[in-house]
């Protein structure tokens, strides 16, 4: 199987992060968007992935602190287990990483659509069940693998849709993709033992400052 890690880095800047990047690409290819708004980012990875022959897109956002063994980890659940969509989970706040009362990114339940009523019903690490792998509604997208057959049915939305509006207007595009997952009944797993720190609340948006860069492991395309 063809892998494609994809990181939409609108800070780029964040050194705990970044440092794992040349362990990561010799694992799979390392596609990153820099400097640009998230709904654009995932749009151009969604396209480079299509014209190309790869089997899973994989996607993290620019603040997880993905480390080797987990994305090797998750390559191994993928050639495992014939599902759709695999997750791995992260610390929701970033002081809360490793507390045992602290929200993790996943949800047995899907929020509501609307903003403004939205409440997610986080599982913590004193709520998971029992299992290694488990399936949710709703998995941030905390490494998350997602298959071509999938990839291909759904574009990347924010959740302005739900309004009629652009995607500039809109975020949350990880719970548009859920929703899209549970209406055509694409079930989502998580492996509880792909377990990453989220910093948040660091690093700093560099989007109209920094001109966009489109990398392939490291190598600008």
């Amino acid at each position: 199987m063809k892998f494609l890690f994809f990181r939409a880095t609108p800070r780029g800047n964040i050194e705990e992060v970044e440092k794992h990047n040349p362990e990561l690409m010799k694992i799979c290819d390392l596609l990153q968007v820099k400097y640009t708004p998230e709904y654009e980012a995932y749009k151009i990875a969604r396209d480079y992935f299509l014209k190309n022959d790869y089997d899973c897109l994989i996607l993290a956002t620019d603040d997880i602190v993905v480390e080797p063994y987990h994305l090797r980890l998750l390559i191994e659940d993928i050639k495992d287990i014939d599902v759709p969509i695999f997750s791995g989970m992260m610390n929701v706040d970033q002081e809360e990483y490793m507390d045992q009362w602290g929200n993790l990114n996943i949800c047995p339940n899907l929020p509501s659509k609307n903003r403004r009523e939205r409440s997610y019903e986080w599982y913590k690490r004193n709520t998971l069940p029992a299992q290694d792998i488990f399936q949710v509604s709703f998995a941030g997208f905390g490494l998350t693998a997602i298959r071509r057959d999938v990839v291909e049915r759904f574009t990347f939305d924010t959740d302005s849709i739900y309004k009629g509006n652009g995607p500039a207007s809109g975020a949350s595009l990880d719970l548009v993709f859920c929703y899209n997952c549970q209406d055509k009944a694409y079930p989502i797993y998580v492996d509880q033992r792909i377990d990453m720190k989220h910093l948040r609340t660091s690093g700093t948006s560099q989007v109209g400052i920094r001109e966009k860069e489109i990398l392939l492991n490291n190598i600008k395309i």
